[in-house]
């Protein structure tokens, strides 16, 4: 979830293959929640201009596990393992994610 400066929520999701827990991301997050997704290779949520009172850290709201993807038009498509992303925010780290 992306939170604007005057704190419109802009809400997406993606898909990983295999298990994954929030508490094998938590510890790489800034302050146990915000990470930045285009430096793990996905878009930032917000679509309109963004202004200097804005920034580029997503909240990491909640993982669901699910059996099957279906994937109509205009829904996300598989972005990685579960491994891969795992491996994606270790690479960033907390401190890099200011």
């Amino acid at each position: 979830m992306y939170r604007d400066a005057s704190n419109w929520k802009f809400f997406g999701n993606f898909f990983v293959e295999g298990n994954l827990k929030r508490s094998d991301l938590e510890c790489y997050l800034l302050d146990g929640e915000w990470f930045d997704p285009v430096k793990i290779g996905l878009p930032h949520l917000l679509t309109l201009p963004i202004n200097e009172d804005d920034h580029c850290l997503h909240e990491l709201t909640h993982i669901d596990s699910v059996d099957t993807i279906v994937e109509p038009i205009g829904k996300p498509k598989l972005f990685c393992s579960s491994s891969e992303l795992i491996s994606k925010f270790c690479e960033m780290g907390n401190v890099a994610w200011q």
